[in-house]
């Protein structure tokens, strides 16, 4: 026979074991990285046939080994841009759509990418900080993301676009 205390016990220690492994599977594990965090992005631009959009999430986090509070140093952007013709008109020939994402530290530009499509594409990249000029970089507090229309491709450099509002997303 099991002596009340140790009973009881047993009981808090598997209330105990039960709330741990609850608190683990919730926060995803040992691996969670608590700095990381991500946010739905979209922006639209419409110019006389056409009509484009680009959304998808904007992931930041921390690469390097610093205390808390870890500035970010890289945004993981994963989504698609499209050009959609949505009006009777026939759209230019060889009209592009261009999603245009720029990372920012205060209003300095410290990163740009962009990926465009003549239809429908799905892109994945990160901005980063660059480590030059100096070896401590500057973080990342701001990511905007604009959709273009460019009426020939390849795309010209820097390009007669006509762009949509820029979305701003704060980090």
């Amino acid at each position: 026979m099991t002596s009340p205390l140790l009973s009881r016990f047993g009981r808090v220690a598997a209330v105990v074991v039960a709330a741990a492994a609850t608190t683990f599977t919730l926060t995803g594990g040992a691996s969670a990285d608590p700095a990381a965090a991500s946010v739905a992005f979209k922006a639209e631009h419409t110019d006389r046939c056409i009509s484009s959009y680009t959304a998808g999430q904007l992931a930041w986090r921390n690469t390097l080994p610093v205390p808390p509070p870890e500035p970010v140093t890289t945004v993981k952007v994963t989504g698609e841009v499209a050009l959609r013709n949505t009006t009777p008109c026939a759209p230019p020939d060889g009209a592009v759509a261009v999603a245009v994402f720029t990372a920012y530290s205060g209003r300095t530009v410290v990163d740009t990418e962009r990926r465009s499509t003549t239809g429908a594409t799905k892109f994945e990249f990160v901005l980063t900080v660059p480590l030059v000029p100096t070896p401590t970089p500057v973080p990342i507090d701001r990511v905007t993301v604009q959709v273009c229309h460019a009426p020939i491709t390849p795309i010209p450099e820097p390009g007669p676009f006509t762009c949509g509002d820029i979305s701003s997303y704060p980090i």
